[in-house]
């Protein structure tokens, strides 16, 4: 007769847990996911954190790229990212990017009206629902600004009296700096004085009162109206004169444009002025730079003439074509005025 052998129940039990940890240990059945990934779950889907830094606001057409920035989890390799414009996509940024949490965007309104209300939206391609935006952002389009005056001067502007200012603008970015410049014909035009900063581009403005800025009564004065956010959209008045009876002038004449002197002859120069102390400083300059060293005279009275030994003070630049005397009044700095120009040969 065949003898059954019993097994202690409590060895049974020990050996089947050991026998599960073991599978579960190697990922083995014990009721997992059964899957490639040895029984883990993929991570949903999600596009977060959509961001451009501190950075919000572009001008198109000057600005350059922005950096478009996102969290991710998920399987998604690929997304797609769209412009918004009150929440509705108006244009597609990039049909397909990877997901790799950046993407540099060149800014664009996508051929919608300027705003404050345009936006970003990622989106996980092949992952319904998977998509993050940024909004509030404010594009304007300056690609192709352009500003012309419609103002016609008078040949002589009187200081101190209201002058209606007027222009035609298009694609600026809202606001505009206005100028007044001199070009005498002979040397760079120089910035005489900031009229206004930050105007608004509505196409008028009084200037009242009109101010000479100390330059007195002179001629070849012009108005510089400007972008300032927009490189090269600007406009220029032709030149008029600027009749200024309260604010001193003064003029240094004697010899012909562009007339040579060498080094030891005698240059005279005739000084006057209109509503100074009567005497003026005078300084070699080269181009619109003073020369090193080249003070002439202090205190020469004016309505006389100077005979001015010519010298160029040791000068070694290359503006030896271009050299001018400029005239300021002994007691009021901004009382200035420039002689044409003239050359010293080496």
């Amino acid at each position: 007769m065949r003898k059954i052998r019993r097994v202690d129940g409590r060895k049974g039990h020990w050996a089947a847990a050991f026998a599960l940890s073991l599978l579960a240990i190697l990922g083995v059945g014990c009721g997992g996911g059964g899957g490639d990934d040895g029984g883990t779950d993929p991570e949903p889907c999600s596009i977060t954190n959509v961001s451009t830094g501190t950075v919000t606001a572009w001008l198109v057409g000057v600005d350059g790229p922005a950096n478009l920035r996102w969290d991710h989890t998920g399987p998604a390799t690929a997304v797609k990212i769209e412009l918004l414009k009150a929440g509705a996509v108006v244009a597609t940024v990039a049909a397909s990017t990877v997901n790799d949490g950046f993407f540099s965007w060149l800014p664009a309104t996508g051929g919608q009206p300027n705003g404050s209300d345009f936006g970003l939206r990622v989106t996980a391609l092949g992952e319904t629902g998977c998509a993050g935006e940024k909004t509030g952002l404010t594009l304007t389009n300056v690609a192709g600004c352009s500003l012309a005056w419609t103002v016609d001067l008078p040949d002589s502007v009187i200081a101190g009296e209201a002058l209606p200012l007027t222009w035609d603008g298009s694609a600026t970015s809202g606001t505009l700096d206005l100028e007044l410049w001199q070009d005498d014909l002979g040397s760079e035009p120089q910035r005489v004085g900031v009229i206004a900063v930050g105007m608004p581009d509505d196409g008028t403005y009084l200037w009242d009162p009109v101010d000479s800025f100390h330059f007195g009564t002179n001629d070849w004065f012009t108005l510089r109206l400007a972008d300032p956010d927009v490189p090269g959209c600007e406009d220029v008045t032709a030149p008029f004169r600027m009749v200024d009876d309260e604010n001193c002038a003064c003029f240094v004449t004697g010899f012909p444009a562009g007339a040579v002197y060498s080094v030891g002859s005698t240059m005279n120069l005739d000084l006057s002025q209109d509503f100074g102390s009567g005497f003026v400083d005078l300084r070699l300059l080269a181009g619109v730079e003073p020369v090193v060293g080249g003070q002439i005279a202090n205190d020469v009275p004016v309505a006389a003439v100077y005979q001015w030994v010519v010298s160029v003070y040791g000068y070694t630049g290359g503006e030896r074509t271009r050299f001018r005397i400029k005239a300021t009044d002994a007691a009021d700095g901004y009382c200035v005025g420039l002689s044409d120009v003239f050359t010293i040969p080496e």
